[in-house]
């Protein structure tokens, strides 16, 4: 072989090295910009191969270990419900398994019970979620609303932090089925009975124990009049249909027209329409000449 034809040979092995280099992607550069991703998806399984969580959205950017997602979705998958999670946006902080949802956050489980806020931080590894800001809490029967809150799954237990409002929908007790009060309220005016709760909170929520206690200067308002109290404990059906037992405690004033009674505890048996004063109570009557 001659010195001009080696010369041609190596300067053609140069230009194909040089083609190669500028086809393949600058990968290690990449890694260090942000990315972009169409479809975003993410499944977290347990040790036993079941899902833990799942994460989507309609587009994704990467950058410094957190991914920003756009049409938020999410499932978390607890011992007796899951719960799907919905936002316009979100940061999903891969290291500590968080997420930060914004705007038109709204949370769901399969037993009924719907959430919904502008902010949320959902902590995947507990499958507990919370807020600061002004929240929703709706399932059948009940409707709250506060600001700041902690959502359990597992142990099935929510907390409302501050300026609490309760609106509570139940089947009517017992006595108010007789035929007498079934006379006196009219046609179907007996079916349901309509319980507002205030308070400034907390307010806990156990739904295992399906208790409700509301803490720091609560008020109760239903039919029958009305319960001043520092803290009150609600007491549900199994089925959360009925109101079967409100306990006043500290405090306790129940208003009934002008007539006021005062007591540091109070037990409203719902079904029976009678309240029960365990300690010595103070009845104030105001007559008519008054």
């Amino acid at each position: 072989m001659g010195l001009a034809s080696r010369q041609v040979e190596d300067q053609t092995m140069i230009i194909i090295f040089l083609i190669l280099i500028l086809a393949v992607p600058p990968f290690c550069f990449a890694q260090e910009r942000e990315e972009s991703l169409d479809g975003f998806s993410l499944v977290q399984y347990e040790d036993e191969g079941a899902k833990k969580w799942e994460l989507s959205g309609r587009s994704a950017e990467v950058e410094e270990g957190k991914v920003k997602i756009d049409e938020v979705s999410a499932l978390t998958y607890g011992e007796d419900a899951t719960l799907k999670l919905k936002a316009r946006e979100g940061t999903f902080d891969r290291e500590e398994d968080l997420v930060h949802l914004e705007k038109d956050v709204v949370a769901k489980t399969t037993d009924g019970t719907m959430l919904s806020t502008d902010s949320l931080d959902w902590d995947a590894k507990t499958k507990n979620v919370s807020t600061d800001v002004d929240v929703t809490i709706k399932r059948p029967g009940l409707e709250l609303d506060g600001t700041g809150a902690n959502v359990d799954l597992d142990e099935k237990t929510a907390e409302l932090k501050h300026d609490v409002t309760a609106n509570i929908t139940s089947a009517a007790p017992d006595y108010l089925r007789t035929a007498p009060v079934r006379r006196s309220l009219g046609e179907g005016g007996n079916n349901e009975q309509r319980t507002t709760i205030t308070c400034d909170g907390p307010l806990e929520l156990n739904y295992k124990k399906n208790r409700a206690t509301f803490r720091n200067n609560v008020k109760v308002v239903d039919r029958e009049g009305t319960i001043y109290a520092d803290r009150i404990d609600v007491l549900f059906s199994p089925e959360g249909r009925k109101i079967k037992c409100v306990a006043a405690k500290g405090n306790v004033r129940i208003v009934n027209g002008e007539n006021i009674t005062y007591s540091d505890k109070a037990i409203y048996l719902v079904d029976q329409g009678r309240v029960i004063l365990p300690r010595r109570p103070k009845l104030v009557i105001q007559s008519e000449s008054q």
